[in-house]
């Protein structure tokens, strides 16, 4: 796909008129027009000036570069996991994930597979009886039959609650991305679909989820909280 076709379907995603991202990049709508039709070649400035006007993750940012003709711009956690983030970035979740035990963190990327965990969540996963490494997709966990979705004692909330925080984290990746593809493909699950029918709460979830587990005889408490980073 040319730069063109991909800043043409990003403006019409973020549902903007070519005037409006003109005016939001500073530049010319005719000068917008002509990069969207290939008559025009963008600076990588340039780039950098409309993937701000429409708010772009990384990871998008690096594909409008590199269909210009530029190498990528940021490094990506997808293809690196770990070592693929920004120092500051990587050093700060080891510190968060560390300072947090014994309390379970981990970490995971924009397709939500698992990049790092630490010792309390490793001690969870073993106690819930699933193997967590490095790639193990968190939503797969939730929402697919398992030992992880048997053990919520109140799956149906905590399903409608992480498919609606994934579909917002989905619009900034647009329709073709991974993530978009994984939820539209549960969507079609009965069981799914049907309590995304019959929910009743409001579109955005809540910035924290009570995921009730399983251990043994007793049902446990969990408050389930998400902190995003900007990375590609």
């Amino acid at each position: 796909m040319e730069f063109g076709d991909h800043l043409k379907q990003w403006r019409s995603h973020r549902h903007m008129s070519q005037m409006d991202l003109a005016l939001e990049a500073g530049i010319s709508s005719r000068h917008l027009s002509f990069l969207e039709t290939g008559r025009a070649r963008p600076s990588e400035g340039m780039i950098i000036r409309i993937c701000e006007a429409l708010e772009l993750p990384f990871k998008i940012q690096n594909e409008l570069f590199g269909a210009a003709g530029f190498a990528p711009r940021y490094l990506s956690a997808e293809r690196e996991g770990m070592s693929g983030l920004p120092p500051l970035i990587r050093d700060t979740l080891h510190m968060i994930l560390e300072r947090h035990a014994p309390w379970p963190a981990v970490a995971f990327n924009a397709d939500h597979d698992i990049l790092v965990a630490n010792v309390g969540f490793m001690g969870l996963a073993e106690a819930l009886g699933i193997p967590i490494v490095p790639g193990v997709n968190i939503l797969a966990l939730v929402l697919e039959p398992g030992p992880v979705r048997r053990s919520i004692a109140n799956w149906p909330d905590v399903a409608v609650l992480f498919l609606k925080r994934a579909r917002n984290e989905a619009r900034l990746y647009g329709p073709r991305s991974a993530l978009a593809r994984r939820i539209a493909q549960y969507e079609t699950d009965p069981e799914i679909s049907a309590l995304l029918r019959n929910d009743q709460s409001e579109r955005n979830p809540p910035p924290v989820i009570t995921v009730q587990l399983h251990l043994g005889d007793a049902v446990t408490s969990w408050i389930t909280t998400l902190t995003a980073f900007g990375s590609a």
